[in-house]
């Protein structure tokens, strides 16, 4: 019984082990080590595309804010690439941080987005990171279909009807499609499918255009727009260059 515990990845004690890990060295050497080159070189290159868009812009609040939060979400997205718990902790960071400058910008759906990868992804990674790490990455089948279709159906009604009736965004369609294509995406990654990454690619598309639409409708955050833009080089290392392609591969060859 006290073997089984230890083992499932779910029990106070398994908590308790994975919180107190976050405050070791070992944890960070875990989360970081261990990528594929790909993701290592586009981390690179993201740092430095972000802090170029954003130091032009100036130093003012939420500038910063867009800068370490995009750059803090970027290596989020490739640590679960990298089928990294850190992520859970990176992404609760990055979300707390893109969400006050969602605030500012009245996407309203996107704040709703980031809190809920906060408690389905981050918190979960958080607290049951090992658990999720080491269980299986699977090939989409009918059950991933009804997930998505579902979460998606679902969290697109809800938030449009938030963002048309109760805090009302002056990009409702956009703002809640995109946010309820995020939403699915976290559902099929929690479940551990891999083509997680092509509902993950679309939301980056959406993304994209859902921030450049409220960069030029005079609410200018280029860095978030720039971050997005990178979001997709690295749905594409999840397609076809990580352990999740990896995992895809080797279950179809059987």
């Amino acid at each position: 019984m006290s073997n089984e515990q230890s083992t499932s990845g779910y029990t106070w004690q398994d908590v308790k082990t994975n919180m107190k890990q976050i405050f070791t060295w070992s944890y960070y050497k875990e989360g970081f080590s261990g990528w594929d080159k790909q993701s290592y070189i586009w981390l690179a290159i993201g740092l430095v595309v972000i802090l170029a868009t954003g130091f032009p812009h100036g130093l003012e609040t939420l500038s910063i804010l867009s800068m370490i939060g995009g750059a803090i979400g970027f290596a989020c997205t490739l640590a679960i690439t990298a089928n990294k718990r850190i992520n859970g902790l990176l992404g609760f960071i990055s979300a707390i941080l893109i969400s006050i400058v969602a605030f500012h910008s009245k996407n309203y759906s996107d704040i709703v987005m980031q809190m809920v990868y906060v408690v389905s992804l981050d918190l979960n990674f958080m607290f049951f990171g090992n658990a999720w790490q080491n269980r299986k990455i699977k090939a989409m089948n009918t059950n991933g279909w009804l997930l998505a279709l579902a979460t998606f159906v679902v969290a697109f009604f809800l938030l449009f009807m938030m963002d048309t009736h109760l805090l009302i965004s002056p990009r409702p369609w956009l703002d809640a499609f995109s946010a309820a294509i995020g939403v699915t995406g976290a559902a099929l990654t929690i479940a551990k499918f891999h083509s997680q990454y092509w509902m993950w690619t679309l939301q980056g598309l959406m993304s994209v255009t859902l921030w450049g639409v409220t960069a030029l409708q005079g609410d200018a955050n280029w860095v978030l727009f720039a971050t997005y833009i990178l979001y997709l080089g690295n749905d594409v290392i999840g397609l076809f260059f990580s352990p999740w392609s990896r995992a895809t591969k080797a279950a179809n060859a059987k």
